[in-house]
């Protein structure tokens, strides 16, 4: 009876270690699951005098993508510019391009100026956010 429970011990620790090891291959090494970082950056003024538009026309406001470390254009990534009551979307072309627009009636002022917040996502990316990208003033 003595002899039989070590065997049993070993076999099990055995057989326990083959079935880790199965499942230890079937693991990716991981560095492809860990979200990569992006950078967005507006190419048009970042600063909006509002009395220098009409009420009809628009405000057009050009965002570029890009994968920080490779350097390389991000396409179909959501890039939106929100805030002092107005929100405009859109998606990345295929060179990691967009252009959001607003009319001057579209924000809200109560004060004489403010600022609108661009948020970035895309899949496998971390999600990009800057609190004072642009600044509007009346």
């Amino acid at each position: 009876m003595a002899i039989g429970i070590p065997i049993k011990i070993v076999v099990l620790t055995i057989v326990g270690m083959a079935g880790l090891a199965a499942m230890l291959a079937f693991i990716d090494n991981g560095e492809g699951s860990i979200p990569k970082p992006i950078h967005a950056d507006v190419k048009s003024s970042n600063l909006i005098i509002l009395s220098a538009f009409n009420d009809t026309d628009d405000i057009d406001m050009a965002v570029e993508v890009m994968d920080s470390i490779k350097g390389t254009h991000l396409k179909k990534a959501s890039v939106v510019l929100s805030g002092l009551g107005a929100a405009s979307a859109n998606l990345t072309n295929d060179n990691g391009h967009t252009i959001l627009r607003f009319k001057k009636t579209d924000f809200d002022l109560k004060e004489g100026e403010g600022y609108l917040r661009l948020d970035v996502k895309a899949n496998g990316f971390q999600d990009y956010a800057s609190e004072f990208v642009i600044k509007i003033v009346k």
